[in-house]
């Protein structure tokens, strides 16, 4: 899928890739940079600019660049391009694995501890602070800590928001309606709805498969916190809710299959809460006590909510393998689609 592709490129431009040998830095895990407006004042034996590594940069512009093993030096951005070098903090490095890894709760702790550690970084644009920060806000919401990944952006220093690439704008975008939708109490959708469409209007062109779906699940959240939870929980939503809890259910599915690809925790949680209120929706309890004997013909006839609920629930289960009990209603929604196909 075109999302998988996304992820693969995204890591890869965490983690980025290793020098020679010989050129890297016994001490410290040196990982290649790109080509940056940037100027090393003096210049190698053919004419060309030298390349050197940088090791600091507090604001934007001025980077400190180590020229050899014993001398530092600051310059700043020229209109001359030049190779540079991130020497990369080594626990950065055991932190992006650990992000890689997809153990997101102490990858998110070890982010946290690396970008406080590298304030004298936050110059310097896609460098180490910056790739602590992305990543530290991903883990949050890996882990559906949607008000955790908003602290984290409302963290975000003011004297170097210039380096924030229109695509870390939609993230930052996209986590405040998160965490807005999903607070106590929901949030009117219309508010979500504005949000999504100020987003696209403006940075429409940087906005990921991904961010996309984190929107969507915001505005099947927002849409969802309309319906009384009592409702829901009792599997009974009262037709004058019937309109919201579509829009919900289209939002989610939006979110799912947006998000949908190496890590799964956002879209699983958006097709559960899915399948929830197709299983909730008026009409389908009464089908499922009057549904007796399965048979396929049977099943073809029964509204389209319930097939829905049931075909979803059989996914949960069976092919993203979500554990529910033998008597949870997810599993039973899931147990009719299997009769169904099973039985003649």
């Amino acid at each position: 899928m075109k999302f998988n592709h996304i992820v693969t490129l995204g890591l890869a431009a965490f983690v980025g890739f290793s020098l020679p040998a010989d050129a890297q830095d016994k001490k410290i895990d040196v990982k290649a940079y790109y080509v940056k407006k940037a100027k090393e004042e003096g210049k190698n034996k053919s004419g060309k600019l030298s390349a050197v590594s940088i090791v600091s940069s507090t604001k934007p512009g001025t980077f400190v660049v180590k020229l050899n093993e014993d001398e530092t030096k600051e310059v700043k951005i020229k209109d001359d391009y030049s190779t540079f070098y991130v020497i990369t903090p080594k626990e950065l490095v055991e932190a992006l694995r650990l992000y890689a890894a997809e153990d997101f709760a102490p990858a998110g702790k070890a982010l946290h501890k690396v970008r406080k550690q590298l304030e004298n970084w936050r110059g310097l644009p896609e460098g180490p602070y910056m790739r602590a920060y992305r990543a530290e806000v991903e883990c949050a919401v890996r882990q559906l800590d949607f008000a955790g990944a908003l602290a984290v952006v409302n963290e975000f220093p003011k004297d170097i928001e210039k380096l924030l690439t229109p695509q870390d704008k939609v993230m930052q975008s996209a986590v405040k309606l998160l965490a807005g939708a999903t607070r106590e109490g929901g949030v009117d959708p219309t508010k979500i709805e504005d949000g999504i469409k100020t987003v696209m209007d403006k940075l429409g062109s940087a906005v990921t498969p991904a961010h996309y779906g984190w929107m969507y699940f915001a505005l099947g959240a927002a849409y969802q916190s309309t319906i009384p939870a009592d409702q829901i929980s009792s599997h009974n939503i009262a037709a004058e809710h019937k309109v919201n809890a579509s829009k919900a259910i289209d939002a989610f599915c939006v979110a799912g299959i947006s998000t949908h690809g190496a890590q799964m925790q956002l879209p699983i949680e958006a097709m559960k809460r899915a399948q929830l209120l197709l299983w909730s929706m008026p009409g389908v309890q009464a089908e499922v006590k009057a549904y007796g004997h399965p048979t396929p013909a049977k099943f073809k006839k029964q509204s389209q909510d319930f097939q829905d609920a049931v075909t979803l629930a059989y996914m949960l289960i069976n092919v993203y393998g979500v554990e529910a009990p033998a008597d949870s209603p997810l599993a039973k929604a899931a147990e009719l689609y299997v009769n169904t196909k099973a039985k003649k």
